[in-house]
């Protein structure tokens, strides 16, 4: 019979697995050997890491083995050994202990059993591994403690090559004390991105980071809920551009309102809400309470007009009339004392709704 080929070695924590959960169902002693004839797995302790001499024969001769003889210097008992075949590749052996013709039957059809076992045992450790890999990427990219060639070495690695991106996703509306709630979606969405070459993903500090080659797959592609907040950087060739964006981002996981919402996204500043997730409490609290009485219309007054050139162009972008436009402006100013017609008043209600968006404040119809 020809010999079939070798693969990587067979895990013994894996096989050891494996002969716990089918010993039980039968009646009979079940070894799992390595593709040297080691006996890595076994219900009796003392004969793992010993030599099993029937084990050599299968492998040397890639067919099945009977075994008649208590072996003098091997663990050998009577009983039948079986080729472990796993994707059409020799990775080690199986045997049944006892009568070796009345156990062949049986020794077969735990040698397919045990196939099956340690392949699937094998794709759900590769599954977690590539899981926890991710996870601790993500980890050392948001640390702030990064080194830069250490962060290069460790993409690399996951298979990603520059320009890398960054995007987060979270689901609904922010918890009461502004933290991101715990995306549970995102679990079926990590599987499907990690199972891909180029990009990665991990659930971390309540919201789902993907790290990817190029432009990363959206919330719509993952087969997220579009009620959920996202955030997408540009890809950038420079490790210290994306590891400044990985840690701008677990500053905005601090709080879900910064993220912005799939749903109506509107005008939004990645510096501004990044500039407020780092601002102690009371300061959060002193600057949502500035705009906190506006209503709807004069918060995207001053939203359109932090992201235009001009008050025309806001008016423009909310798509009303010059006059109108200024007679929110007044009523704004009137409200809070604030004047968005002056720039640096402008930037602080900017900053003052975006607290607003960090704390859960409603406005006013």
């Amino acid at each position: 019979m020809a010999k079939h080929p070798r693969r990587a070695p067979l895990s013994g924590e894996i096989a050891q697995r494996v002969v716990d959960l089918i010993a039980p169902t039968i009646s009979h002693n079940i070894n799992v050997m390595d593709e040297h004839g080691t006996i890595i797995a076994c219900l009796d302790p003392a004969r793992i890491g010993t030599l099993h001499r029937g084990a050599q024969r299968v492998i040397a001769e890639g067919r099945g083995v009977l075994v008649t003889d208590r072996g003098r210097e091997s663990s050998d008992r009577p009983g039948a050994n079986e080729p472990l075949i796993i994707d059409g590749q020799l990775c080690g052996v199986v045997g049944v202990t006892g009568d070796p013709h009345e156990v062949a039957p049986l020794a077969r059809v735990v040698a397919l059993t045990v196939q099956l076992l340690v392949a699937q045992s094998r794709d759900q450790d590769a599954v977690t591994r590539r899981h926890t890999e991710a996870r601790d990427l993500v980890a050392a990219l948001s640390s702030g403690t990064a080194d830069p060639e250490a962060a290069r070495a460790r993409l690399a690695a996951a298979g990603l090559a520059p320009p890398w991106s960054l995007a987060l996703w979270t689901a609904g509306l922010p918890r009461p004390d502004g933290s991101a709630a715990p995306p549970e979606p995102a679990e079926t969405a990590v599987a499907r991105v990690n199972a891909d070459a180029g990009r990665r993903a991990a659930v971390l500090h309540g919201a789902l980071w993907t790290v990817a080659s190029g432009e990363g797959p959206g919330p719509d592609a993952l087969g997220l809920p579009g009620d959920g907040r996202h955030t997408r950087t540009d890809p950038t060739g420079e490790i210290g551009v994306l590891l400044a964006h990985a840690e701008e981002s677990r500053a905005l996981c601090r709080y879900a309102g910064l993220i912005p919402a799939l749903a109506d996204p509107g005008p939004w500043s990645r510096t501004v809400a990044v500039a407020v997730a780092h601002l102690p409490a009371r300061s959060l609290a002193r600057l949502a309470g500035l705009a906190g009485d506006l209503s709807e219309a004069q918060r995207r007054t001053v939203l359109a007009a932090a992201s235009t050139t001009s008050m025309q162009a806001a008016a423009d972008a909310l798509y009303v009339h010059r006059n109108t436009l200024l007679q929110r402006v007044e009523r704004i100013r009137a409200a809070t004392g604030l004047d968005p017609r002056r720039p640096d008043h402008l930037t602080t209600l900017q900053m003052a709704l975006y607290a607003c968006d960090a704390l859960g404040v409603s406005h006013r119809p």
